[in-house]
């Protein structure tokens, strides 16, 4: 546990050294950056525990103070572009998978598939080892494929952001109230989460229950940008701990196809944010956030740090996690048809 605690410490000074140099999300991805090093050279320490969970919760909680209330009605006006961009996600995961299996030498269909499933990482891990994919190779792609997200996406928003900075008043301080709201609404989180768990669960239920706080029982007036940023470079240093050498030679035995399937994902992932923002309106940037299959927590967390309304991007990210996960079992019936046919 102290390794831990040291490691979270340097990650969250290289995150503040980044923010200072004025790098977009800087508490993000210099958090990122400072784990992934010290992933490749250590393996001693992991975070999918109370510690992430915490994390995430802390960033829901920050969340929540800054949501406005019309931005939960803003949720439903873009279901319809929301399912239209899912369809097309799932059409192009399955290429890229086909992809993936006709170039990767020793790679089977159902494991490359899987490799391409666009939902969350832990979930579409577990059903793989469940459906006898390689559970490691799918494990593999994704730590890789979300690192290259979490650290690209930040970079392309933040600098078609204009003055881009994390949400806050970077002269306010921590009031009483706002402690208050911040470790009930963190309490509560990890309470429903444990009762009712979803998919970045703690995350949601965090928002809700720190802006049901603050906008009725317990004002807050204003929050400081550094607690927010604590909150990122926290999620940043445990994502970048999981880049490890074992991650690269699984993924380099397969030579450069994984790299370029990762691209073209990212490419996917633009296009149809794009395609998003014509349909629904919204702008761009917001758009490729709350599209690109990156993860609630992570895209959520760079929308705050460049204040680019990180509810909706959580809200619309989580939707598209749980649409996934229950298209879960209706997708592993068809890879197994598809292993089948390419059998025969």
């Amino acid at each position: 546990m102290t390794r831990k605690i040291i490691v979270l410490i340097a990650g969250l000074f290289s995150g503040f050294i980044f923010h200072l140099i004025g790098v977009p999300a800087g508490w993000l991805i210099g958090a990122l950056l400072f784990g992934a090093v010290y992933g490749m050279i250590r393996q001693d320490v992991a975070y999918r525990g109370p510690l992430f969970k915490g994390a995430l919760a802390l960033i829901g909680a920050n969340i929540g103070v800054l949501t406005e209330r019309d931005v939960f009605l803003q949720v439903g006006s873009y279901i319809g572009p929301l399912l239209l961009t899912l369809i097309l996600t799932f059409a192009g995961s399955f290429l890229l998978g086909w992809l993936l299996y006709k170039n990767a030498e020793g790679m089977d269909a159902k494991t490359a598939l899987f490799c391409t499933i666009p939902g969350g990482a832990s979930e579409v891990i577990v059903t793989s080892r469940e459906a006898g994919a390689d559970e490691r190779i799918v494990a593999a792609f994704h730590s890789f494929r979300i690192f290259f997200f979490v650290f690209t996406i930040p970079l392309i928003v933040g600098i078609g952001t204009p003055a881009a900075g994390i949400a806050g008043n970077g002269q306010a301080g921590m009031t009483a109230s706002l402690a208050a709201v911040i470790l009930i609404a963190m309490a509560v989180a990890a309470l429903l989460n444990r009762f009712f768990p979803l998919p970045a669960g703690i995350l949601l239920y965090a928002i809700v229950t720190a802006f049901l706080l603050s906008e009725f029982f317990i004002p807050v007036q204003s929050l400081p940008d550094y607690i927010g940023g604590i909150g990122q470079a926290l999620i940043g240093v445990m994502i970048g701990v999981t880049f490890n050498p074992q991650v690269m030679r699984r993924l380099y035995g397969f030579g450069r196809i994984c790299i370029y399937i990762i691209v073209l994902f990212l490419a996917l992932g633009v296009l149809l944010a794009w395609l998003f923002h014509t349909v629904s309106g919204l702008n761009m940037m917001t758009s490729l956030l709350s599209i690109v299959p990156a993860g609630a927590p992570e895209m959520s967390a760079t929308a705050f740090a460049l204040n680019l309304d990180p509810t909706l991007v959580a809200s619309l990210q989580i939707i598209r996690v749980l649409t996934i996960l229950l298209m879960l079992p209706f997708l592993l019936k068809l890879i197994e048809r598809m292993e089948t046919r390419i059998a025969n």
